[in-house]
C-alpha cells in the first residue's frame, strides 16, 4: 500500500509539474501584453496557449511560429471573442517583430515554421485579412509590398497544424502551404475563406483562397466563396488529400482544382459529403479539375462521393481529367445542370448517382439515374436538401471509399448524417427525426 500510495503522489506531482510549465499569454485592452508583438513567440513551449482578445482597432501585426508544441500539448495561439466578434489581425502596414531566418518578406501574415519546424501548431478564432500586393509591410527599412502570391496564413516547414474557425479574406492566397516531407498532416476545419487573389491583376489565375500542397491535408465544415480573381476557389496538389462537408461555391474559375506535384508519384484524393456550387459568371466552365497542370501526372484516383453538385451554365464540363493514367470513381453524387459530365480522358466509373437529363454523360457507362428533377425542398434553411418523394432518397449505395458521417452548412460546420433505409444521394440525407430536431421541420 505504502509503495501504491509514493507512486500516486509521484505521478501527481508530475502532472502538476508538467502544467505549471505551460504559459499563457494575454494580449490586448487591459491585459498584460497590449500588442501581439510582445509575446515571446520563440520561446514558446509545449501546452503555451497565446490568448489574443478583440478590440475595436485591428492589430496590424505579423506572426512567426517557429516552435513545437506535441500532440498532448500543441501550442495554441487562440482569438477570444467579443459578442461574436473575431479579433482582427489586418496585413495593412503591419510590422513583425521578428527576424525571419529564411526570407519570405511580403509572402505572409502568420508564417508557420522557417529554417525550422512548427509542429503540433493550432490557430483558431481569428480573421486574416489584407496580405495582398495591393497593401504594404513595413519594417525598420521602411514599407514593402506583399507578393502577389502572399499568404493570410504561409505553412513552410509544420507538421500537424490546425486552423480552426477562421475568416480568412482580401490576402494572396487565404492559406498557402509548401509541400512534403516538411508540410503533413495539416487540419483547416470550419473556416470561411473567401475573396482572395491578386489585387493588381483581377485576370490572374495564380493565386487560390487556398494552395495547398502537403500530404495528409484535412479540410472540413468550410465555406468557401468566390476569389477575387480569376484563380481557383480551392487549389490542391497534395498526397492522399480529404475535402469533406464544406460548401464550395462561386468564383470565375474552377471549383476544385486538383492538380500535381512532381514529388509525389501517385496522389489519389477523397472528395465528399460537399455541396459545390459553380458561379454566375465563369471565366473557366470546368467545375473540377483533376490530373494535372505543371506537365506531370497525378496518376491517382479521384474518389468523389455523396456530393451535390450544382452547375449554372449551358456548357459546364463537372469533371475535367487532364491524364489518360487518372482515374475518377463517382458515387452517390448529385449533378444538377447542363453541359458535359466529363472530358473523355482517363477513366471514369461510377454507380448510383443522380444526373440532370440536361447533362450529357458517357451512354457506355452505366453511372446512375436521370430526372428532371431532384426534389429539393423549396424554401428550405438549406438549399438543395432533399424532400419526400425525391429520387436521390433511399438510392444510394453504402459501400463508399470513407464513411460519410456528417452533413455541410451554407455558413460552415456540419451535423450528423443519420441514415434511416439506405444512403440518400448527394450531401443531404433525409431525416424527418434529424430535420425536426436542428430546424423545427415537419
Amino acid at each position: 500500500m505504502k509503495r501504491i500510495f509514493l507512486f500516486l503522489i509521484l505521478a501527481l506531482t508530475f502532472w502538476a509539474g508538467r502544467d505549471a510549465c505551460a504559459r499563457i499569454y494575454e494580449v490586448g485592452p487591459g491585459k498584460a501584453l497590449e500588442r501581439i508583438r510582445s509575446v515571446p513567440f520563440d520561446r514558446l513551449e509545449p501546452g503555451d496557449l497565446v490568448k489574443i482578445y478583440y478590440r475595436e482597432k485591428p492589430y496590424q501585426e505579423r506572426i512567426i511560429l517557429r516552435r513545437s508544441g506535441t500532440e498532448e500539448e500543441p501550442i495554441i495561439i487562440k482569438g477570444i471573442p467579443s459578442n461574436g466578434r473575431l479579433p482582427i489581425i489586418d496585413g495593412k502596414f503591419a510590422g513583425a517583430a521578428q527576424r525571419e531566418n529564411w526570407n519570405h518578406r511580403g509572402r505572409w501574415l502568420i508564417k508557420i515554421g522557417d529554417d525550422v519546424t512548427g509542429d503540433y501548431v493550432r490557430i483558431e478564432n481569428l480573421v486574416l485579412r489584407n496580405a495582398n500586393n495591393g497593401n504594404f509591410t513595413v519594417d525598420s527599412k521602411g514599407k514593402h509590398e506583399y507578393t502577389a502570391n502572399s499568404g493570410g496564413v504561409f505553412l513552410v516547414k509544420g507538421k500537424h497544424v490546425t486552423i480552426f474557425n477562421c475568416r480568412i479574406y482580401a490576402c494572396g492566397n487565404g492559406i498557402i502551404s509548401a509541400y512534403a516531407p516538411d508540410v503533413t498532416h495539416l487540419t483547416v476545419r470550419k473556416c470561411l475563406i473567401y475573396g482572395n487573389g491578386d489585387f493588381q491583376n483581377r485576370k490572374s489565375d495564380q493565386e487560390h483562397n487556398v494552395y495547398l500542397q502537403g500530404t495528409h491535408t484535412i479540410v472540413e465544415f468550410c465555406r468557401f466563396g468566390p476569389p477575387i480573381a480569376y484563380g481557383q476557389t480551392f487549389k490542391d496538389r497534395g498526397l492522399n488529400t480529404i475535402i469533406r462537408y464544406n460548401w464550395i461555391e462561386g468564383g470565375f474559375n474552377r471549383q476544385l482544382d486538383l492538380v500535381d506535384h512532381k514529388e509525389y508519384k501517385q496522389a489519389h484524393a477523397f472528395v465528399y459529403g460537399n455541396v459545390l456550387v459553380q458561379g454566375q459568371i465563369s471565366h473557366n466552365y470546368n467545375m473540377i479539375h483533376w490530373g494535372g497542370d505543371a506537365g506531370h501526372s497525378r496518376s491517382g484516383t479521384l474518389y468523389f462521393f455523396n456530393n451535390t453538385v450544382i452547375g449554372k451554365h449551358p456548357v459546364t464540363r463537372y469533371i475535367d481529367v487532364q491524364y489518360s493514367d487518372c482515374k475518377v470513381d463517382l458515387r452517390n453524387n448529385a449533378f444538377i445542370g447542363q453541359g458535359k459530365l466529363w472530358n473523355y480522358r482517363g477513366t471514369l466509373k461510377g454507380l448510383h448517382n443522380w444526373l440532370s437529363k440536361d447533362i450529357q454523360s458517357p451512354q457506355e457507362k452505366y453511372l446512375g439515374i436521370s430526372g428532371d428533377n431532384p426534389g429539393f425542398m423549396i424554401g428550405f434553411k438549406i438549399p438543395y436538401f432533399p424532400y419526400l418523394g425525391s429520387a436521390l432518397i433511399n438510392n444510394g449505395i453504402s459501400h463508399v471509399p470513407l464513411p460519410v458521417e456528417y452533413m455541410p452548412l451554407p455558413r460552415g460546420g456540419g451535423w450528423k448524417r443519420s441514415v434511416v433505409q439506405a444512403m440518400d444521394i448527394g450531401a443531404y440525407e433525409f431525416n424527418p427525426v434529424i430535420l425536426k430536431k436542428h430546424f423545427g421541420s415537419k
